[in-house]
């Protein structure tokens, strides 16, 4: 086990080291908190210990954690202070945490990582007749939670109407036809292109030549920012219709060490001049899910390297008018796709589980098993579930506001050059010189965009899109991973990527 881990929430529990037996455990109680542990490649240690221990609890006092993890031996030790925050009930709080991660017994059933060691307090905290004093110990036992999905965070979660539509089999038959096609169409023969043609899902633009590489000149990147632009519209439409405020975008990319629920602070009524932290939902929901242990790929895009080594400055660049300026839009929305969209898919993926039993279980490309129709099945890893996560929303706002910002950087180098117009209630642009198509990708003729909720439509949409389907089934072997070819496809997207930084470096 490596000792970036460790990172993640536990329920910790400290216990008096008395000797005599005690018929009643909060006798030897110490303490019962929230541990979130977030552990650094080099085994640096930062977080928080917060009371109570409740997961998402309204109000909480925070100690902040600061250590380092260190392997000796192949058993990993823990190394760490908790300083209670300044002007808070507890800021006089300091604590020194010694552990180590407890055994795994190989024939143990339901076990749970845990970490055991000893607690001791560093310096007398209270008042009055209330004075802790210094030097106390005890022992604790940190049992590591499961991790919290945003679907399960109240205010993170999408509504429930819109989570009703997005995650039938229609709406994500759509979102799975969209981006399958686009994966696989220059490996279609003539005749198989002709038939989804015919039924209306034909690709005007490849987003990719026939030589596999990423295609930054016929506008294929469009229609993926325009059909997600629908999406958001769509979604937006229905929270409007509730009268609740819509999902917000990523301002910016989240970093490594943001817990699942964040808190901001706010003045503690109970205590004039003291601050207490109150859960802040907006900025919850975003921190990395573990991924499968077995994956080295998927450990690699959700580490902490990768997020500043790569993904924080494709990030840069992608907010960079002279970057922007040189691109078309649909040069930008390859690049965006490819080069940094799917691995944030994968960054912020849990593991796939069965929607039924909840293991671990990767849905099969053509399995549409009414099961994986519910509303659990909401895996950011592939196309058939991921637009029913929370977090799709807030990814693809992020993604959305990058065409803000392209048409911001154009509008300073040359303005009145790209003008905007609405096609089909969407905000868009007029074909020009950085626009190239004149329809960018909307639902088959048949889907009534207005009235999602049509039944004939969606069974009518559903029928169609699974013949499309089955003639892709049928163009492949058994052993190819259809739906995934995009992700694999990604180090297309990156060198394309340093093509375009050339180009707007020699502008």
């Amino acid at each position: 086990m490596k000792s970036d881990e460790l990172t993640g929430y536990y329920t910790y529990r400290s216990f008096l080291n008395r000797q005599d037996p005690v018929d009643d455990f909060n006798r030897i109680r110490f303490a019962e908190a929230e541990l979130f542990l977030n552990v650094q490649i080099d085994g640096t240690i930062f977080g928080t210990l917060s009371f109570p221990a409740e997961p998402g609890a309204q109000e909480k006092q925070f100690m902040d954690i600061n250590g380092k993890v260190e392997n000796l031996l192949d058993q990993l030790t823990l190394e760490f202070d908790g300083q209670g925050r300044l002007n808070t009930e507890i800021f006089d709080y300091l604590y020194r945490y010694s552990g180590t991660v407890a055994h795994t017994w190989e024939k143990g059933t339901d076990q749970k990582l845990s970490l055991v060691g000893t607690v001791l307090r560093g310096q007398d905290h209270g008042s009055g007749t209330q004075i802790a004093k210094a030097g106390a110990t005890a022992s604790f036992v940190a049992v590591r939670r499961e991790f919290v999905e945003p679907r399960e965070i109240e205010g993170v979660a999408i509504i429930p109407s819109a989570l009703s539509m997005l995650a039938s089999k229609s709406h994500r038959l759509r979102h799975m036809v969209f981006h399958t096609i686009r994966a696989v169409w220059n490996y279609l023969n003539e005749a198989d292109k002709t038939k989804i043609s015919n039924l209306g899902w034909g690709l005007d633009r490849p987003p990719f030549t026939q030589n596999g590489a990423l295609d930054l000149s016929n506008g294929a990147g469009e229609d993926f920012l325009f059909m997600h632009r629908m999406m958001i519209k769509m979604v937006r439409d229905e929270y409007v219709s509730q009268g609740i405020p819509y999902i917000e975008s990523w301002k910016v990319l989240p970093k490594p060490q943001v817990p699942q629920f964040s808190y901001s602070d706010q003045d503690d009524p109970a205590n004039p001049g003291k601050k207490i932290y109150h859960l802040s939902i907006p900025d919850s929901g975003f921190m990395i899910p573990p991924g499968p242990a077995d994956d080295l790929s998927i450990k690699f895009l959700k580490s902490q390297d990768y997020f500043f080594s790569v993904m924080s400055q494709l990030e840069k660049q992608f907010r960079n008018p002279r970057f922007l300026i040189v691109l078309s839009l649909g040069a930008l929305g390859n690049l965006l796709e490819f080069a940094i969209h799917n691995q944030m898919h994968m960054r912020w993926s849990s593991i796939s589980r069965d929607p039924i039993n909840d293991q671990p279980k990767v849905r099969e490309d053509f399995d549409f098993d009414d099961k994986w129709s519910s509303p659990k099945y909401d895996y950011l890893g592939e196309f058939y579930s991921s637009h029913v996560n929370p977090i799709f929303w807030r990814l693809h706002g992020w993604v959305d506001d990058r065409i803000g910002d392209w048409f911001n950087a154009h509008e300073v180098s040359a303005p009145g050059e790209i003008k905007p117009l609405e096609y089909k209630g969407i905000s868009w642009f007029k074909p020009g010189k950085w626009v190239q198509a004149v329809k960018p990708f909307y639902w088959h003729e048949t889907h009534n965009h207005q009235n999602n909720n049509s039944q004939d439509n969606n069974e009518e949409d559903t029928k169609i899109m699974l013949k499309v389907l089955d003639i892709i089934k049928n163009a492949f072997p058994n052993d190819t991973p259809v739906s995934r070819i995009l992700l694999i496809r990604t180090k297309y997207g990156l060198s394309s990527f340093m093509r375009a930084i050339e180009l707007s470096q020699a502008k």
